[in-house]
Order: structure tokens, then C-alpha cells, then sequence
């Protein structure tokens, strides 16, 4: 138990620390946008690189851990949406960012900086990000765009285009394209030079407090405090996260793919994680589903507290993959 609260005492002190700095507006108007664009485009990149980019293939390439996720997160987004359907009646652009918001993890903001310390490398959460990226992401933007677009009659030509900007838009992500780079090296063989290697773990070093911090000052913004009367969405949608995706984890990675030991623990974590905040984004942009957004991600968040911790102590034993 002490190691467990070794790990988590620091990520959730520095995450409440963001969350007074942004109640406090210490950062400015400006200043957590700029904070989360350093993150996302500056600091987490080179981190994502440079853990890839010095791995052997066979480390990287462990089909089974991605198989049993992608298919957890499968089957739950499919639960989710049959359940939905029959009790709730949505369907659309408002169904798509419901299972977004209730199958996808924090692995970027959150899992990251955890994996680090939990498990010595931040390697589980990149990979499932990778899945994110390249099959989450694309799948339900399409589903929101399309849907979107027959409610205002666009032509074909105009669902077409929004289309090509979806997957454009996936495809020119940092962390997608950083996770390429990598790949690359370790395929082709590339030896860095010692000034790249340096350069990038300086700069993915400052990609774990800041992410953590970056977090807590984007939980204090008053988006994610509108409460709204679809309670029992909410309360779907968290369980959902938070205990179906894990149970299916393990029932998939356990008794499916055959993962023990660290990988399915480091499994099981990943699909712990607390809902993202780029659902509470999504659902801003496109102006629907923004208060059950919001609150699931701020109940899991908060949640995750709790079971985050508990996944580990339940694993008894971390240590590096």
C-alpha cells in the first residue's frame, strides 16, 4: 500500500495544485490554454518519441495487450449503445459522443504521468492512445459529422468534405505522429544522436508535471461544474468507465489473450482511466451533450482517485514492462 500512495500521492497533489491555480486564476485568461497546448504539442511528442524510439520491436509490438483493449473497448462502446438505445432513446450525433465519453480513457494527461511512476515506463497508456487515435477517434467523429450533416440537409460533396477533415485532423495529431516517428526508428533500425535523445527527455520531462497540473487547472474551468438533469445519463455513463470497461479488460485479457502479471495489470489500469477531457471539448464544439460531458468527466476524474489506486493495490506489485 505505502508504494501504491508513492505513486498517486504526487499526480493527484499536483493535479489539485492546477485546480486551485485555475480557481484562483493565478495563470491568467490565457494562460491554460497556453499550458495545454505546451502539453499536447511541445512536451508530450518528444516524451512519446523517445520512449518508442528506444524500445526493441517485440517490446513494442504486444499484440495481445492491444488486442484485449481494442476489443474491451469495443464490446463496452456496444453495450453501451444497446443499453442507451433501449433505455434512454438517443440516437446520432448525441449516442456517438456518449460512448466517447464513456469507453475513452485519460491516457494522455493522466495515464501518462501515472504509468511512469506505476509501472516505470509510459508505455501502456501510449499504446492505447495509439488505439484512440487511429480507430476511436475516426469511427465516432465520422458518426458526429455525418450525422450532423444530414439534420442540416448537406449535400454528399459537403459530407464528404467533412469526411476528409476528420481523418486529417486525426492524422496530423503530435501524439499520433510522434508515435509513428518512433515506430520508424526502432523498424529502420536508426541510431540517434545523443543530443536528440537528451533534447527529448528534457522536454518529456516536463511533460508529466505539467500534463498532471494542466488537468487540474482544466477541472477548475466552470464547464465542467454545469450540472444538468440527466443525472442517471451520467451516472450510465461513469459506470460504464469506471467498472464495466476494467471488468471487460480483464475478461478479455485474462481468459481471451492469455495476459498475467504486469500486462494485465497495466491493462486492467488503462482501462480504468477517468473519461477524457477532449469529450467535454467535443461536445463544446459541436454545442450537444456539453453538461453530461462535463460531469462525467469530472465525476470520474474525481473517482479515479479512489479506484485508480485500488487497481494497483488489487495487482500487488508494480514493476517495469
Amino acid at each position: 500500500m505505502d508504494q501504491v500512495i508513492s505513486v498517486f500521492a504526487p499526480i493527484f497533489s499536483i493535479t489539485l495544485l492546477g485546480y486551485v491555480c485555475g480557481r484562483l486564476k493565478l495563470l491568467g485568461d490565457t494562460g491554460p490554454k497556453v499550458l495545454s497546448r505546451f502539453v499536447f504539442f511541445v512536451a508530450m511528442p518528444p516524451l512519446i518519441f523517445i520512449t518508442l524510439a528506444t524500445r526493441k520491436p517485440e517490446e513494442i509490438a504486444h499484440w495481445n495487450y492491444m488486442l484485449s483493449y481494442f476489443t474491451a473497448i469495443t464490446a463496452a462502446a456496444l453495450i453501451f449503445l444497446a443499453i442507451n438505445r433501449f433505455w434512454f432513446r438517443e440516437k446520432g450525433a448525441e449516442l456517438s459522443l456518449g460512448i466517447f465519453t464513456s469507453v475513452n480513457g485519460n491516457a494522455g494527461y493522466l495515464g501518462i504521468p501515472i504509468c511512469m511512476y506505476a509501472f516505470g515506463s509510459p508505455l501502456p497508456a501510449i499504446l492505447v492512445t495509439v488505439i484512440h487515435m487511429v480507430y476511436v477517434y475516426p469511427v465516432l467523429l465520422t458518426w458526429i459529422e455525418l450525422d450532423l450533416a444530414k439534420r442540416n440537409g448537406a449535400p454528399i460533396s459537403s459530407k464528404l468534405g467533412k469526411l476528409a477533415r476528420v481523418f486529417t485532423v486525426v492524422f496530423k495529431n503530435p501524439v499520433l505522429l510522434a508515435t509513428f516517428l518512433g515506430v520508424a526508428v526502432v523498424a529502420t533500425g536508426l541510431e540517434l544522436p545523443a543530443w536528440t535523445v537528451r533534447t527529448c527527455h528534457l522536454l518529456g520531462d516536463g511533460a508529466i508535471p505539467a500534463a498532471v497540473f494542466a488537468l487540474g487547472v482544466t477541472l477548475s474551468e466552470k464547464g465542467t461544474e454545469t450540472a444538468g438533469a440527466e443525472l442517471s445519463q451520467i451516472a450510465f455513463s461513469s459506470v460504464v468507465k469506471m467498472v464495466l470497461m476494467p471488468i471487460l479488460a480483464y475478461g478479455f485479457g485474462h481468459y481471451v489473450f492469455g495476459l498475467s502479471g504486469t500486462w494485465l495489470a497495466m491493462l486492467v489500469f488503462v482501462a480504468a482511466l477517468p473519461s477524457p477531457k477532449n469529450a467535454f471539448i467535443l461536445a463544446q464544439s459541436y454545442g450537444i451533450y456539453v453538461r453530461r460531458a462535463a460531469m462525467t468527466v469530472m465525476l470520474t476524474t474525481v473517482a479515479s482517485a479512489i479506484t485508480l489506486p485500488l487497481v494497483l493495490y488489487a495487482f500487488d506489485g508494480l514493476s517495469a514492462p
